[in-house]
């Protein structure tokens, strides 16, 4: 069965397999203006989820930095982390052709994957936010010599193993059904079997949102748009076919396809 040997129940359909697969730049684009319009409205609805969170960091910020920044991802992580699921659901619907009813599959991936949603959103905050105060820690207490450097360049390599890894944990989470703690130890896996795509991932997925902050408030314009989406595009987008490969075909071959599954699937919505 490959990589996984785990039951799964929640694989995604896929386009017929003899279809001839345009080159990954190309299908990109052809995909994301293909779904323009719903790439909106999907994007005005996950926005929803971060507003809660946003208001209560905005309100905190005044009065305490920390306390605003650590209240954000609290409340994101019950909001903002299962909307993640549904919205990456919808955006694998997109990236396989599969048709999907934006609203209400929405809702149930929201509902459905809610707990495992909500922990890996945690895990993966708090995982990044120590290696943030770790490296600042090393920064302001060893500020030179070869340990410091060493130091802080293991602390930049664990963050972007943990980066990789969140490319891949929300696609999961609505794909196959496993533990939360089997879906991360995977996904840790997934850094290295799907190291070239986990790259472009990092430079244009995080760098468009890296560009967001430094043009704000002028990026505050494409927000509501597209500003969330792309990103989590890029990332679905990247990490379906290493999940596809290890996930979803080894659980066909050993248990065989049902007929449907072999349909090209388009989305009429």
């Amino acid at each position: 069965m490959g990589l996984f040997t785990k039951n799964y129940s929640k694989p995604g359909k896929g386009v017929e397999k003899n279809e001839q697969q345009k080159r990954p730049f190309f299908l990109f684009f052809e995909l994301f203006f293909a779904k323009f319009w719903k790439m909106i409205q999907l994007n005005l609805l996950y926005l929803l989820f971060w507003i809660p969170a946003i208001a209560a960091s905005a309100f905190m910020t005044n009065i305490s930095p920390t306390l605003a920044y650590l209240l954000f991802f609290l409340i994101a992580a019950f909001t903002a982390g299962p909307a993640t699921s549904a919205a990456v659901y919808v955006l694998r619907c997109f990236t396989t052709r599969t048709p999907v009813f934006l609203f209400s599959d929405f809702l149930q991936q929201f509902k459905q994957n809610y707990k495992q949603s909500v922990g890996a959103f945690l895990f993966n905050a708090v995982a990044l936010f120590a290696c943030y105060a770790s490296y600042t820690v090393y920064a302001q207490l060893l500020p030179g010599g070869v340990f410091s450097i060493l130091a802080r360049a293991a602390i930049v390599l664990m963050a972007i193993i943990l980066a990789f890894e969140t490319f891949h944990v929300f696609l999961m989470i609505v794909t196959v059904d496993l533990k939360l703690r089997d879906i991360i130890k995977n996904c840790l896996l997934f850094v290295f079997l799907n190291l070239i795509r986990n790259v472009c991932t990092l430079i244009f997925a995080v760098g468009f949102l890296w560009l967001e902050y430094k043009l704000y408030p002028l990026s505050v314009m494409i927000l509501p748009f597209v500003g969330l989406v792309i990103p989590l595009f890029i990332m679905t987008f990247n990490a379906y076919p290493a999940v596809k490969k290890y996930a979803i075909d080894p659980y066909y071959e050993a248990n065989g396809r049902p007929e449907e599954e072999e349909a090209i699937f388009e989305d009429v919505h």
